[in-house]
C-alpha cells in the first residue's frame, strides 16, 4: 500500500467522512471476472466479481472495505453502489449473454435485502440481461445474524429470479443446515478441501459425499481454487460439476480477455477414455426427451402437457436459461382433480395456486457422469429418476425402467474391472492408473510391477486351491502394507500384481518393496509341508519333465520412477522399460530393480543401462 494511499485510509478513519468515501469508492474501486467452467467441457458457465484496486483507497483487503462501510452504517449503499459497477461491467463482456455472473453478498446487509434485489433487478434489465445471469453468493452465516432474515433474503431472491450459491462449503459450521434448508442452486467446495485432493483419502470421502448430497438435491457443485491438473482429475472422480481456480484461469480486470471456453487440463486428448464414450453412448439410448415446463409457466400448461403425453408421470421444470429447476408430479396435480371443482381451483387466478407451489427437488446429473455415480445418486428416489444435463441445460430424463439397465450396466463395469479371486482392479483400471500418472507431471510417481518366482512348480505341486491361496495372502499383504487411500494397488492377472504410487520419494519406495517381498516369503511358507519348509525347496518338474528343485515362493518386482516434471508421451515405450526392468529384477539376488527416467538401471548399487528417449518430455 502506498504511503497516498494509507494516508487516504487514515483520513476516512479519522474524519469518518462518509460522502468523500462513497465518491472515491465509486471513482476507484474495480472488479476482475475468474471464469467458472464446466468441469468436462470447458465451457463457461459464469464468471465470479472479484472486489480490485481497494488499495488506491487504503484498504489492505476487500474485507476491509465493507467492515468500514458497515461500521459506519453505509454497506448498503456501498453494496448497491458495488452491485451496479460489477453488473454494468459484466454487461459489456461479449459472452455475458450465455454466462452468469455469480455476486458476492455481505450477511450483514441482509436486513435491506428487499430494497437491494429490487435496484439489482433494475440494474439487471438496465443493461439487457435478465435475473438467471446473476447468482448471489450467500457467505458462512453465523448464529449472530438472523436466519428469518437470510429465509426473507433466499425467498426473495428467488421470487426475483435470481440463482442462489452457497460459498465456501465446509469452511464454516451453519452451513450443512443451509444447504438442507435453503437447497441452493450451486454448492461451491472451499478451497481447502480441493487442496492435494488427490493426495487425501478423507478429503475425497468428504467431498464426494457432499456432492452425491448435493446432487440428490439437484444442486451443482463448484470445486473452488483448483491450481493443479491432479487436483482437477481428483474433482471430476469426485463428481464436482464445475471447476474455478488458477489451472483454468486468473482473474481478470480486461473484459476483453473473457472467452467462452477455457481448456481443461487433466486428460490425454490422444488418448480417448473409451470407457467414458461407452458410458456416454449408453445414456445417449436411455434417455428421454420428455417435454419440460419453465418454471413461469402456467398450471394449465402443466395439464395440457401431462394430458397430451399420457405416459408421463413427471414434468421437469427449467428457468429462462434451461436449467432444471426441479419437477412437477403428475399425481401431485391429480389429487387435486380428484376434488369436486378441483380443476376450477387450480385454474382460478385469484387464488395462489402458481407452478412453484408443485415444484419438488429432483436428483440432477451431467450426462458425462460414470453410471456407477448415477446408480448412487438415484438410490434413494428412483421412482422419480434423474434429471440429466448437458453443461448445466436441461437435455432430458432416465426414468426408473432405465436406471434399473443402468445399475445392471455399472455391475457389470465393476465385475469386469475386476479380479474375480483377489476383488483387485484389474487390466482395464491398471491401465487407466496408468496412462493418467504417465500425463501428470506435478510429482513424482512409481510404478511397481510384481511377479512371483517359481509360481508354476509351487502351483504343480500343491494343486490350483492352494496356489489361489496364495495369491489371496499376498493381495491381503498388498493392502496392509499400502494405504490404500494413497496407493493403487491391482492384480494384472495369474501371479502378476502392480502397484501405482504418487508423491513417494525414490528410496522410500525401495524400502516398502523390500518389506513387502520379505513379508510375502515368510508368510507364504505356511502353505507349505513341514518337509519343504525345513528343506527349503521343493521338487517339481520343469518345461522338458525332468525332476528339478525350486526355492521356495517369493516374488520379483521392478519399479519405473517418472520424477516431477517428466510426462510419458509414449506408451509403447514405457511398456518396453518395464519388461527390461522385470528382466532385470529376476537376475537380482534380492528380487528388486529400480530405474529412473532419465537415470541408470540400480539395484543395491548395480548398474546397467540408462533409459533416454525423444519420447520423453520435461514439463518442468
Amino acid at each position: 500500500m502506498s504511503d497516498n494511499a494509507g494516508g487516504i485510509a487514515e483520513a476516512l478513519r479519522a474524519t469518518r467522512n462518509l460522502p468523500l468515501f462513497m465518491t472515491q469508492a465509486e471513482a476507484a474501486l474495480d472488479y476482475a471476472f475468474q471464469p467458472i467452467v464446466d468441469i468436462h467441457s470447458g465451457a463457461v458457465f459464469g464468471y465470479e466479481a472479484l472486489l480490485r484496486e481497494f488499495g488506491r483507497l487504503g484498504f489492505g483487503s476487500p474485507r476491509e472495505v465493507l467492515d468500514y462501510a458497515a461500521d459506519n452504517g453505509r454497506i448498503a449503499e456501498l453494496e448497491s453502489l458495488l452491485r451496479r459497477k460489477a453488473i454494468a461491467k459484466f454487461a459489456r463482456m461479449d459472452v455475458s449473454e450465455k454466462t452468469k455472473l455469480f455476486l458476492n453478498i455481505d450477511a450483514r446487509n441482509l436486513s435491506a435485502m428487499q430494497e437491494q434485489l429490487e435496484a439489482t433487478q433494475a440494474a439487471t434489465r438496465a443493461h439487457g440481461l435478465s435475473p438467471w445471469h446473476i447468482c448471489l453468493e450467500i457467505p458462512e452465516i453465523h448464529e449472530r445474524f438472523a436466519q428469518n432474515d437470510l429465509h426473507s433474503f433466499v425467498t426473495s431472491a428467488r421470487d426475483h429470479g435470481f440463482g442462489i450459491a452457497l460459498d465456501d462449503f465446509g469452511q464454516g459450521y451453519s452451513q450443512l443446515r443451509l444447504l438442507y434448508q435453503y437447497e441452493p442452486g450451486i454448492l461451491k467446495i472451499d478451497r481447502f478441501f480441493i487442496t492435494s485432493l488427490q493426495n487425501d483419502a478423507r478429503k475425497r470421502l468428504f467431498v464426494s459425499s457432499v456432492v452425491d448430497l448435493a446432487h440428490v438435491l439437484g444442486i451443482r457443485v463448484v470445486a473452488e481454487g483448483v491450481e493443479t491438473p491432479s487436483e482437477l482429475r481428483a474433482c471430476r472422480d469426485v463428481g464436482c460439476d464445475l471447476v474455478q481456480g488458477y489451472l483454468i484461469a486468473r482473474p481478470f480486470t480486461d473484459i476483453t480477455q473473457a472467452r467462452p471456453a477455457y481448456a481443461v487440463q487433466g486428460d490425454r486428448p490422444d488418448r480417448p477414455d473409451m470407457r467414458k464414450h461407452a458410458d456416454l453412448d449408453f445414456l445417449e439410448k436411455e434417455m428421454a426427451r420428455i417435454p419440460s415446463i419453465s418454471e413461469s409457466g402456467s398450471i394449465a400448461q402443466a395439464l395440457d402437457i401431462f394430458q397430451a403425453n399420457p405416459q408421463q408421470t413427471i414434468l421437469p421444470v427449467v428457468n429462462a436459461a434451461n436449467e432444471p429447476r426441479g419437477l412437477i408430479r403428475e399425481a401431485d396435480l391429480k389429487s387435486f382433480l380428484y376434488l369436486s371443482f378441483g380443476r376450477d381451483l387450480l385454474l382460478n387466478p385469484t387464488i395462489d395456486n402458481h407452478l412453484r407451489r408443485f415444484i419438488r427437488p429432483c436428483a440432477i446429473a451431467d450426462i458425462n457422469a460414470p453410471l456407477a455415480r448415477l446408480v448412487d445418486v438415484s438410490s434413494e428416489e428412483l421412482a422419480d429418476g434423474i434429471v440429466i444435463t448437458r453443461s448445466g441445460r436441461y437435455a432430458g430424463c432416465l426414468l426408473a425402467h432405465s436406471l434399473l439397465k443402468i445399475s445392471n450396466e455399472a455391475r457389470l463395469q465393476i465385475a469386469q474391472d475386476q479380479n474375480p479371486l483377489t476383488k483387485l482392479p484389474g487390466n482395464s483400471a491398471i491401465s487407466d492408473h496408468v496412462v493418467r500418472t504417465g500425463a501428470g507431471a506435478d510429482r513424482d510417481r512409481s510404478l511397481c510391477y510384481i511377479d512371483f518366482d517359481n509360481f508354476k512348480p509351487f502351483n504343480d505341486a500343491y494343486g490350483f486351491r492352494i496356489g489361489d491361496r496364495a495369491l489371496i495372502l499376498f493381495s491381503e499383504l498388498l493392502k496392509r502394507k499400502l494405504d490404500m487411500g494413497r496407493a493403487f494397488v491391482g492384480h494384472v492377472g495369474g501371479d502378476d500384481f502392480f502397484v501405482g504410487l504418487e508423491d513417494w520419494p525414490r528410496d522410500k519406495v525401495a524400502r516398502h518393496m523390500r518389506d513387502l517381498r520379505a513379508d510375502f516369503a515368510h508368510q507364504v511358507e505356511s502353505l507349505y509341508s513341514p518337509e519343504h519348509r525345513r528343506q527349503g525347496f521343493i521338487l517339481a518338474e520343469d518345461r522338458t519333465g525332468r525332476m528339478q528343485t525350486y526355492p521356495l515362493l517369493t516374488c520379483s518386482i521392478a519399479v519405473l520412477h517418472i520424477p516431477k516434471g517428466v510426462a510419458i508421451d509414449n506408451l509403447d515405450m514405457l511398456s518396453n522399460h518395464i519388461a527390461r526392468l522385470k528382466q532385470h529384477a529376476k537376475a537380482q539376488a534380492d528380487g528388486l530393480a529400480i530405474a529412473s527416467i532419465g537415470t541408470p538401471l540400480e539395484s543395491q548399487g548395480a548398474g546397467a543401462g540408462r533409459p533416454s528417449d525423444p519420447a520423453l518430455r520435461s514439463t518442468a
